[in-house]
């Protein structure tokens, strides 16, 4: 019994150590082969690739085959097998390649963990060759709206899967132009057609390509992979056996020109470029002070919005114009796109009268004309009224009568004259002329102690409710810039003395060059947008330079305050 355990262990250590010797074995052989051939243009075969061992998965390199077609997947699978007491093992690689072109290609030898594969010649045929009752389930085609266009001009480029098959899930790459701006344009469009006697449901996708270089390329067409139901292979239970195919659309050759020589305005190729422009008035009218808003929106046809030029607008001197950010956007049309820049300004007139607006103008190019045009808003003249709490003036032909007395006064007085004495009429005189003495003299020394008193001591009294509602307000955590705007005015008016004129009129009557820029920039911040840090900034600057003219206004009131009128001694 011993005897025989003995011998047992002993087979045991024998047959691990053969089988050990085995797998660390070398391999010997590397296989190449593929699943069909020839093979339809744009449609996938598989390589496999087999090595009698087990190696590293990274021992595979396919580079060598990505000269002559489109390189998809790469699988690989290890397998180990006993048949008496004998093991072997072996590494598979299955990788899918799709054709471009017809014609006869090699898969050339590939080194595969120090072994070498035989080359296989592989025949591509295209479709029209392919056996006429041999109809497809699956393919994609691609087309271009336009194989010649211009620099940054749009090119439509359209994809069409065809599934005569049930479809499990799948995805559509994009595809390739070097150096171009490449988007899908809106959603894919799914619709059925029957081709060839056989239904197929079709699967829509739009691209829109923007080269930015010229020259001849070629755009490669995009690449599916999916799964589709397998009729030829038994379900198993609920579920239904899948294969992996993998189709691609041709390629499309395309010559993108140069800008024409002699342009030298902004390149904006597009088929259809417009300006146009809306007024906010309050009560449809312009008055000195009050802001109107101008909208200026550019639309462009078959460009991107970073395509869009900055607008060149101007304004009469008494005009303040404060612009807003910009807005771009897109919007997608029927596979187009559609760009758009929004400019919108804060006009406040400073004077009353008539104004011109000049006219806005873009050049731009027509790629189907291939001319130059120009998109215009017409200049627009416009009639500033004055405020409306402005005093109005009296006509020109206004005139003043005199008081004229009447002829019964005249003869009174007369006849008081008449019948006066001498000696009362001499008295008279002298009491008058000594009365006249006195009166200028009490006038001169009045006019000494109390005629400069200045316009400023008013100014004073009547700046300080204006300047504390606000100073208060431009001090609060949250200030509010409505509330600001409408205190600037009146204080303003009480600082200057002015009544019913603009801000910068006031500004101009007082002639102070930082006050001046500190309200610009708080109109621009008001009409436009920024951010809050901005907002305190702007409004901190405000506080002090405000601060600084009420000191001055206050000083000079001082200065020039007048002695009293009975002083004390």
């Amino acid at each position: 019994m011993q005897i025989h355990v003995k011998h047992t262990v002993l087979l045991f250590i024998c047959l691990f150590a053969f089988s050990a010797r085995l797998s660390f074995a070398a391999p010997t052989e590397a296989i190449a082969t593929v699943d069909k051939n020839p093979v339809m243009v744009e449609e996938s075969f598989r390589l496999t690739v087999t090595v009698n061992d087990d190696v590293p998965g990274d021992e595979f390199e396919n580079s060598p085959l990505l000269r002559d077609f489109v390189v998809g997947r790469t699988s690989v699978s290890r397998q180990t097998q006993m048949i008496n007491f004998e093991t072997t093992r072996s590494t598979t690689w299955t990788t899918t390649l799709i054709p471009r072109t017809p014609g006869t290609f090699t898969i050339p030898a590939l080194n595969v963990a120090g072994l070498t594969t035989a080359p296989i010649n592989i025949e591509v045929v295209p479709v029209s060759s392919a056996n006429a009752t041999q109809t497809r389930d699956i393919y994609i085609t691609a087309e271009a709206e336009r194989d010649i266009v211009y620099v940054q001009q749009q090119i439509k480029y359209t994809t069409r899967l065809h599934l005569a098959v049930d479809l499990q899930s799948g995805s559509l790459s994009q595809p390739e132009l070097p150096g171009a701006d490449i988007e899908q344009v809106g959603k894919d469009r799914e619709f059925t057609d029957i081709i060839d006697g056989k239904r197929y449901r079709i699967i829509e996708r739009t691209f829109s390509i923007i080269p930015n270089s010229s020259g001849e390329f070629t755009i490669r067409g995009p690449l599916f992979d999916g799964e589709v139901v397998d009729n030829n292979r038994q379900s198993f239970g609920f579920f239904n056996r899948t294969r992996n195919v993998q189709r691609i659309a041709k390629d499309v050759d395309v010559q993108v020109l140069p800008i024409p020589e002699g342009y030298n305005e902004h390149w904006l190729p597009s088929e259809f470029v417009q300006l146009t422009e809306e007024w906010q008035t309050p009560d449809d009218e312009y008055r000195v002070g009050t802001p109107v808003t101008r909208t200026i929106t550019l639309t462009a046809v078959g460009v991107t919005e970073t395509q869009l030029p900055e607008l060149d607008t101007l304004y009469p001197p008494a005009m303040k114009a404060y612009p807003d950010q910009a807005d771009t956007a897109r919007v997608q049309r029927n596979g187009t796109i559609v760009a758009q820049r929004t400019e919108t300004v804060a006009l406040i007139p400073n004077e009353a009268g008539t104004m011109i607006i000049p006219e806005v103008s873009l050049n731009w190019f027509n790629v189907i004309t291939k001319k130059t045009e120009t998109a215009t808003l017409p200049a627009r003249t416009i009639q500033v009224l004055p405020p409306a709490n402005a005093p109005q003036a009296l006509p020109d032909n206004t005139q003043i009568e005199p008081v004229v007395p009447t002829t019964s006064q005249i003869s009174d007085t007369a006849h008081q004259t008449i019948n006066t004495p001498q000696w009362w009429s001499i008295s008279s005189w002298i009491l008058g002329g000594l009365w006249l003495i006195t009166l200028i003299a009490w006038y001169i020394s009045s006019k000494t102690r109390k005629a400069t008193a200045p316009i400023a001591t008013v100014a004073a009294k009547t700046t300080k409710p204006h300047w504390q509602e606000l100073q208060k307000e431009l001090m609060r955590k949250q200030p509010d810039l409505n509330r600001i705007h409408q205190l600037l005015l009146p204080w303003l008016s009480s600082v200057s003395g002015a009544h019913n004129v603009s801000v910068y009129t006031h500004l101009e009557m007082l002639g102070n060059a930082e006050l001046k820029q500190a309200i610009d920039n708080f109109y621009g911040h008001f009409y436009g947008k920024q951010s809050s840090g901005d907002e305190k900034a702007v409004l901190k600057a405000l506080l002090s330079v405000a601060q600084k003219q009420q000191k001055q206004t206050r000083n000079n009131s001082t200065t020039t305050n007048p002695a009293p009128l009975y002083p004390t001694t």
